[in-house]
């Protein structure tokens, strides 16, 4: 498990742990005590509903980690990345973010924005292209 989340660049790092989706279900990767070759995968199980249907995807047709076209539930929360205080407001993203949106695979692409969450508020980010470098607008979607 450990070579294919590195094939497909999902092993934690220095910003902590790693999270996607398996069938539709929520997992992350972390490092346990036993350092890098010690890799512990959470499942994190979303509620279920009353006569709700199970996931009917078939096996070779994987779902995608992320979906850029539209919010949904279950978004990437990078808010753990941050310290101190942090304002729900427009703002470009810090570097170090973009770097993470990058890894995770969801950065925006020109006309396609992703979305991500930051301490529990939904976000889009949409590439910018100017002053010669790309930046990440984000916008807070409250509801």
């Amino acid at each position: 498990m450990v070579d294919v989340l590195g094939n497909i660049n999902l092993l934690p790092n220095q910003f902590g742990p790693s999270q996607f989706m398996i069938n539709g279900e929520r997992y992350s990767a972390t490092f346990g005590p036993g350092g890098r070759t010690d890799v512990r995968l959470i499942h994190h199980p979303r509620p279920s509903y009353l006569d709700e249907a199970g996931p009917s995807q078939p096996l070779h047709h994987p779902p995608q980690i992320v979906q850029a076209e539209q919010p949904r539930e279950g978004l990437r929360d990078l808010g753990y990345l941050i310290r101190g205080g942090w304002e729900h407001r427009e703002r470009f993203l810090p570097p170090y973010l973009v770097r993470v949106l990058q890894g995770e695979r969801i950065m925006p692409q020109a006309g396609r924005p992703t979305y991500f969450q930051i301490r529990g508020v939904p976000y889009r980010g949409e590439l910018d292209e100017s002053e010669g470098r790309q930046r990440v607008r984000i916008y807070p979607e409250r509801g």
